[in-house]
């Protein structure tokens, strides 16, 4: 969550081979093998980006210059179909002008894969986060720079899925189970009331087509549960059910891919509060016309818990990138984004935010990669506070050892 690929508030344009963009021209990172059969892969990513809206305000725009450091490890253990996985990562950021803005985030995340036989798997899966909020976004969205210090905040969250069927059978069924945690850690007057747990049930049927191809019927099951009642009085619990028929198909000549369409139904226990029902969508598809040249294309409909205002959001996003392998050590990447918020409750506010991202990755050697980039993101919205304009320009490096 760095400051300079926070991009979800408005915009038109979200684009870079920065952080987090995908490339295709990547640096492939070497390991080292320890006498126990644990694979290692440290990596070291370093960066500068001017921010020339730091607080995303409407007008009297800050412009900030900021320094990233990310340091990375990664431990892998194979044990014939079965693996286990450790992933530890921090990430700081400093800002030229206020210490104030300077800040750690801390990222773990652990992970097992276990195949008991060939028709039962399990996967189980855990992230626990320390995180700050950009300036400008979540609780202090709208709020510029009235606020002088950053918001942090604690995320757990687990995982199970275990999946039933031999994969060349015709059909295989999966159950799912989560546990989400978000507890914020200041500003404790309002950020208390959207401290809330949130588990998952789920279960999942495939038909496999025998042709790369499988279908699935999914239906799963989120409920909200926050910890303290606002002073109205009125409850933000929900429980949200989602039926939802798709497909997923195998990389083949040109694409892959998956889709599901479906039913969403998000029910408050306070009768105050408006709830959902409707059509539900989540998509992606990757489109190959040449081996070094890929088309993504992602779209979604749901609805969501706000942070802040309304009941529910009516959110719509729609997305295309475009990466291109010019060499073995040079790629770009142009991206673009377009959401659609609609707010529901006791407030008629509507965001419209389009975003772009344009980037180039140089490998400079088998121990580095430089990547450039450029964000733009238009806010459009009903409240005029919310409204901003942005564009981040900037430079990572990133070391990793030399691949074998």
């Amino acid at each position: 969550m760095r400051m300079h690929t926070k991009t979800l508030a408005p915009i038109f344009a979200l684009l870079s081979v920065g952080v987090a963009a995908p490339a295709a021209a990547n640096l492939k990172p070497g390991s080292y093998i320890t006498k126990d059969g644990a694979e290692i892969t440290p990596t070291l990513q370093t960066g500068i980006s001017s921010n020339n809206n730091f607080f995303s305000t409407p007008e009297n725009e800050e412009s900030r210059t900021i320094w990233t450091i990310t340091p990375n490890i990664k431990a892998a253990i194979e044990d014939g179909p079965d693996s286990y996985n450790l992933d530890l990562g921090t990430s700081s950021s400093l800002h030229n002008k206020e210490s104030v803005d300077n800040f750690t985030q801390v990222n773990i995340g652990v992970g097992v894969h276990k195949e008991f036989t060939s028709q039962h798997r399990l996967d189980v899966n855990g992230k626990a986060d320390w995180l700050y909020e950009p300036r400008g976004s979540g609780l202090t969205e709208g709020l510029g720079d009235a606020v002088n210090e950053l918001v942090k905040y604690q995320q757990q969250n687990i995982t199970a899925r275990y999946e039933y069927g031999a994969q060349s059978s015709k059909a295989q069924v999966a159950l799912n189970a989560g546990f989400y945690s978000k507890k914020y850690q200041n500003f404790r007057a309002v950020s208390q009331f959207r401290d809330y747990d949130k588990s998952l049930v789920g279960i999942t049927g495939y038909y496999n087509t025998q042709a790369a191809t499988r279908t699935f019927l999914e239906v799963k099951q989120e409920n909200y549960r926050y910890d303290f009642l606002a002073s109205s009085g009125i409850s933000r619990d929900s429980d949200d059910v989602k039926v939802l028929l798709g497909m997923e198909w195998e990389a083949t000549a040109l694409t892959s891919g998956s889709f599901k369409l479906g039913y969403q139904n998000k029910d408050f226990s306070a009768n105050e509060r408006e709830s959902f029902s409707g059509l539900s969508w989540e998509a992606g598809v990757n489109w190959q016309p040449l081996s070094y040249s890929t088309v993504q294309l992602t779209t979604s409909r749901s609805a969501k818990d706000p942070l802040v205002q309304g009941d529910y959001i009516k959110e719509s996003f729609y997305g295309i990138n475009w990466t291109h392998s010019w060499s073995d050590y040079l790629s770009s990447l142009v991206g673009v984004t377009y959401i659609d918020e609609q707010y529901t409750g006791d407030i008629g506010r509507k965001d419209k935010t389009k975003s772009a991202r344009l980037g180039l990755n140089y490998i400079a050697s088998r121990f580095g990669m430089v990547s450039t980039y450029v964000d733009f993101i238009d806010k459009n919205s009903t409240q005029n506070a919310i409204e901003f304009d942005r564009v981040v320009v900037g430079v990572n490096f990133t070391f990793a050892l030399k691949a074998n």
